[in-house]
């Protein structure tokens, strides 16, 4: 879901720093800078965080990169590994990974892989569905519910090898497409050491593998600038450094005053010639002059299942079934009606098609009459009937939210839209190691993902709250996972008790509970087709057991899908604009016509 926001990584450091890209080898003319707007805030620089927004996706994927890709056609491809191998007898992958270098000049290693997946997003504390991706490397579950120790899991790395064991049954071939999700790019496990739980937040500790690096950003003058990591599929020391990355920059809009929307005028008059958001207005009339491109991500409310009335799978269900998406698609302009859970992009594996295809479980239009039905005999108390929807605040999810309170209202239902932005925290920075030096800087978050990240914890404070629910992979146990308590992703609480036998007490034992999926719904129906599907060997019945379970998250009406999201894109005298199969823009080979033109004078 795109939103409207003046400043990428908005608010995410407050002061202005410059990131140390080394510049061995560089030619005269670096080549291109092009302003950009790459659309909405983004607060945390960490790949493996819990992501409720789509546009996550298209900014992490500038800044890392993951083993593989795979493009808009889905065929796979190698990114940072250089060759890979599959012993199925051993039951074994065997990847060797290019020379490559971190935006500092640090070459890249396979234990910077194997730290992002084993030691954050399968470590039991860490929350993100993301974890999915990983679940067919041996041991991955059980790491991932505390059931077995970290250093259990089938990876190794040494060098510039990473040796992953895969769990019988798995097919190999659909790993390597789930480690194509930039979800699964590495960490630098210094970066992270130093910084605790910041780590992401710190411009000086911000480094990056992929084709561009955050350099500079200027919080008050409301612009940022990604540089080129010029040790990306390369040595830094080469003679020229602008072959595998051909944008020097990409930098954007500096806005005064008044906060200001770009619109698409500024990408005809050539104020900025990559404009990945704008009014829903101006979307509707350059429509045409639009790249769009399908996403794996839906706009989804979920609701709090903790809390009457919506621990009542009819209410729920009244309230999924009165939603005009089709109208709400319009409205939007890049985005479709949502006939399912899973967006088309995803894939039945069966048959390789769109998950979709004569595979439609949700009505495009209002069903207001089956709703009121729905309704019908039930006693609810005035106090059930009032709710609040919790969206972000920006103008899609606010025209969004229109549409669902008209609707619920309709239906009897008090319906209060609260749009909210940010949270913060002060901190203190020690700047060396006598921590005689010391600075204060504030952290930012968006306040819906702290919500989600919270209740996925066991902290569910929200009624109905509204976000981009993303899949992660073209896979559709991937994304379906996630409501199943055992692969929900959330990992486990552990909880010590004392027990006593007689006047003695023992040591305390501590109690691995699953987190379920984080709006509290469970259900052990759901959770046996998961484990069917993941058991599952042949494909055809894999996806049966699939298909089966979305349908009763449907039928359950367990989350409240809206639309499918699409990234979109006005462009202006560039070329080499190219998208992946996740629908994010690939910048890294762009080329923008007379670019001497627009550089500074020194």
């Amino acid at each position: 879901m795109k939103r409207i926001i003046s400043l990428l990584l908005c608010a995410l450091l407050l002061s202005a720093s410059v990131l140390a890209l080394f510049s061995c080898g560089a030619p005269k003319d670096l080549g291109a800078k092009i302003s950009v707007y790459l659309g909405e805030g983004v607060y945390d620089l960490d790949p493996t965080a819990y992501a409720v927004s789509d546009n996550a996706g298209q900014v992490i994927s500038l800044l890392y990169e993951p083993l593989f890709t795979i493009n808009a056609k889905n065929r796979l491809g190698k990114a940072a590994a250089k060759s890979y191998k599959i012993d199925k007898k051993e039951r074994r992958i065997t990847v060797t990974l290019r020379e490559s270098y971190w935006s500092d000049g640090v070459r890249l290693t396979a234990d910077d892989y194997l730290y992002a997946w084993r030691e954050v997003l399968l470590e039991p504390n860490h929350v993100s569905p993301a974890a999915a991706l990983l679940y067919d490397i041996e041991n991955a579950v059980a790491v991932k519910s505390g059931e077995a120790d970290l250093y259990d899991l089938g990876v190794s790395a040494e060098g510039y090898e990473l040796t992953i064991t895969y769990r019988e049954g798995a097919d190999p071939k659909q790993l390597l497409r789930n480690l194509a999700s930039v979800y699964t790019a590495p960490l630098r496990r210094d970066a992270v050491a130093k910084g605790g739980d910041f780590w992401s937040k710190k411009l000086s500790l911000s480094v990056s593998n992929g084709p561009f690096a955050v350099s500079m950003i200027d919080d008050e003058g409301g612009s940022f600038v990604l540089t080129r990591n010029e040790g990306y599929h390369q040595s830094p020391d080469v003679k020229n450094v602008t072959t595998k990355v051909t944008p020097h920059q990409l930098v954007s809009f500096t806005f005064s005053g008044e906060t200001k929307t770009l619109t698409y005028d500024d990408v005809k008059n050539r104020v900025v010639f990559f404009l990945s958001d704008a009014p829903a207005s101006d979307r509707s009339a350059n429509a045409k002059k639009a790249t769009a491109v399908d996403t794996l991500s839906a706009y989804t409310y979920v609701f709090n299942t903790e809390r009457a009335p919506f621990n009542n799978a009819a209410v729920r269900s009244a309230l999924l079934k009165a939603l005009p998406r089709e109208e709400i698609a319009e409205a939007l302009v890049f985005a479709k009606a949502a006939t399912g859970l899973l967006p088309e992009s995803v894939l039945d594996l069966a048959t390789g098609k769109s998950i979709r295809k004569k595979n439609e479980i949700l009505s495009s239009s209002a069903e207001l009459d089956a709703a009121k039905a729905l309704l019908a005999g039930l006693s609810l108390s005035e106090e059930e009937k009032s709710f609040t929807l919790t969206v972000s605040d920006n103008e899609d999810e606010r025209i969004i939210a229109q549409f669902a309170k008209a609707a619920w209202e309709e239906l009897g239902f008090s319906v209060t839209v609260d749009a909210v932005g940010y949270v913060s925290e002060s901190l203190v920075d020690v700047e060396d190691s006598d921590k005689t030096k010391k600075a204060y800087f504030e952290a930012h978050d968006a306040k819906v993902q702290v919500l989600v990240a919270d209740a996925a914890q066991g902290k569910r404070d929200f009624d109905v709250i509204g976000f981009d629910m993303n899949f992660y992979s073209k896979d559709p146990f991937v994304g379906l996972a996630q409501f199943a308590k055992k692969y929900s992703g959330n990992g486990a609480s552990f909880d010590a008790e004392e027990l006593t036998e007689g006047s003695e007490t023992l040591p305390p034992i501590r109690e691995k509970t699953a987190r379920p999926f984080f709006n509290g719904w469970q259900s052990d129906e759901y959770d046996a087709l998961i484990d069917k599907a993941f058991a599952a060997t042949d494909k055809k019945e894999r996806s049966a057991a699939l298909r089966d379970a979305e349908n009763l998250l449907i039928r359950e009406a367990v989350v409240c899908p809206v639309v499918f999201n699409q990234n979109y894109a006005f462009t202006q005298d560039l070329s080499r604009v190219s998208t992946d199969g996740a629908g994010n823009f690939v910048l890294t080979r762009t080329k923008q016509r007379n670019y001497r033109k627009y550089l500074d004078e020194d």
